[in-house]
């Protein structure tokens, strides 16, 4: 092996690290705002009409968005790209001699997300890459309904009644002190829009108002990435002012407590943990392993698990809150599980041994590519052991989501039935239910007929009927 490569330190050979298991965790691209803000800012019509996608959905500048990222990808870990950093996928989504797809992709349920994991599926297999005879490279992405999406969505499902309740906290104590702060900027907005802040929640088919605030930065700052003019008396400084207020919301509304960062998170972090614990073999990747896991999902989950393991978002010109930044649309954290090989000495014999660390980068649309030191980690290549210890010891301080949640996964046993087969056997009951009260009618008709047949008999032969 060339030296270059190696260095000895007493009786351990150490040599240059392996790539072994890929991991990306993306934001999804620009939308269109929310379909609220036709309600609670209805002067900005203009705007709204001008976009080409439904409301909440990725815009054309969330595609390329996205789509930059998968071409990020290619270009840093591609085995045929002239700048690869290292030769680990190959050009095709189905690997090495079309063994297996080398890709896993998984989505949060909204719309936006799986469009995003499609966008950059176009990135990363670009026309010509898919199989002799369709030059597209389609890439199956697995996602589930939102209230069974525990792993990207467990706030918006099984543990929407406590969010709810920390939400009315917020509202009650720290909400109405950020507003008074930012009263001009909120007054200024009022006008704007044609429609009071606080009247927000009265609306019909309205939200709370710090949702609403949201919604209303939200809505800016699209328009803004979709090169669309502001509203008239609306100010560059009034929006920049109402997106900080709004994040100062997010961050504080959501993640003042590790209880509440653990739910967020919710099953993401064991998705986490098993993707590289699975890794961590000598004979990974096998032919038949994934190599690239590729995850899409909204910036709260991007922010949740940062704040699990200590990855601090700095960007700059975003707004900050809690000692982080805001992210921007597309922006990715980058895991790469890379194995150490150690050849120890033991009774003079060498036993071959492998150490894993998690090397973490971030990269988005707007910045470059930076490798990030997790603050709750000892070193900048975070062993895999001491990474697992920085969330399993998140946890064991706060319980798990399902015990903050109150949740307890259904299972099929004795009493219970699966959904696919209770649907089956609830349409059997319906069907037998059906056919008895048919057989009854039957039976009551041949029994009026016999009746009647007999009363004519008898009238027929003179006598009466009893």
């Amino acid at each position: 092996m060339p030296a270059k490569f190696r260095t000895e330190h007493k009786n351990v050979l150490l040599i240059f690290s392996e790539l072994r298991r890929l991991v990306t965790l993306s934001r999804h691209g620009s939308r269109a705002p929310n379909d609220v803000v036709k309600i609670i800012c209805p002067r900005n019509k203009a705007n709204m009409d001008a976009y080409e996608v439904p409301p909440t959905q990725l815009t054309e500048i969330g595609m390329n968005q996205l789509l930059s990222v998968g071409e990020h990808v290619r270009i840093m870990y591609m085995v045929d790209e002239l700048h690869h950093k290292e030769a680990f996928l190959s050009r095709s989504l189905n690997g090495v001699n079309n063994s297996h797809f080398e890709t896993y992709f998984r989505a949060d349920a909204a719309t936006r997300c799986s469009q995003s994991a499609a966008a950059l599926g176009y990135g990363l297999y670009p026309d010509g890459t898919g199989p002799r005879g369709f030059s597209h490279e389609p890439v199956p992405i697995t996602m589930q309904l939102v209230e069974n999406e525990h792993a990207f969505a467990a706030p918006k499902g099984p543990c929407k009644n406590v969010l709810n309740d920390d939400l009315a906290v917020y509202a009650r104590k720290r909400a109405p002190e950020l507003f008074d702060k930012y009263r001009n900027v909120l007054d200024k907005v009022s006008e704007v829009c044609g429609v009071a802040i606080e009247d927000i929640p009265s609306l019909v088919d309205s939200e709370d108002v710090v949702l609403g605030v949201k919604d209303l930065a939200d809505m800016f700052v699209f328009d803004r990435d979709e090169g669309l003019p502001l509203p008239e008396g609306m100010t560059v400084e009034a929006r920049e002012q109402l997106e900080q207020l709004a994040f100062t919301n997010l961050m504080e509304r959501y993640f003042s407590t590790d209880r509440q960062v653990t739910y967020w998170v919710g099953g993401f972090s064991d998705l986490l943990l098993t993707t590289f614990q699975d890794g961590a073999v000598p004979t990974a990747p096998s032919p038949t392993d994934y190599r690239y896991f590729s995850f899409h999902g909204h910036r709260e989950l991007l922010h949740g698990l940062g704040m699990m393991l200590g990855w601090d978002f700095h960007l700059k010109g975003m707004p900050t809150a809690l000692n982080v930044s805001a992210i921007h649309p597309g922006t990715t954290m980058i895991f790469e599980l890379r194995a150490r090989p150690l050849d120890k000495v033991v009774a003079k014999k060498l036993v071959p041994k492998e150490m894993y660390f998690v090397r973490t980068f971030i990269w988005s649309p707007f910045t470059e590519r930076e490798q990030i030191k997790l603050t709750k980690c000892s070193a900048l290549d975070c062993a895999l052991e001491e990474f697992s210890s920085i969330i399993t010891k998140h946890i064991a301080k706060t319980g798990t989501w399902k015990t903050i949640c109150d949740y307890n996964e259904p299972s099929v046993g004795q009493g219970q039935v699966a959904p696919a087969q209770k649907a089956s056997l609830d349409s059997q009951y319906k069907f037998s239910f059906y056919f008895f009260l048919c057989a009854i009618g039957i039976g009551i008709v041949l029994v009026f007929t016999l009746i009647s047949y007999k009363v004519y008999i008898a009238r027929h032969n003179g006598y009466a009927v009893v």
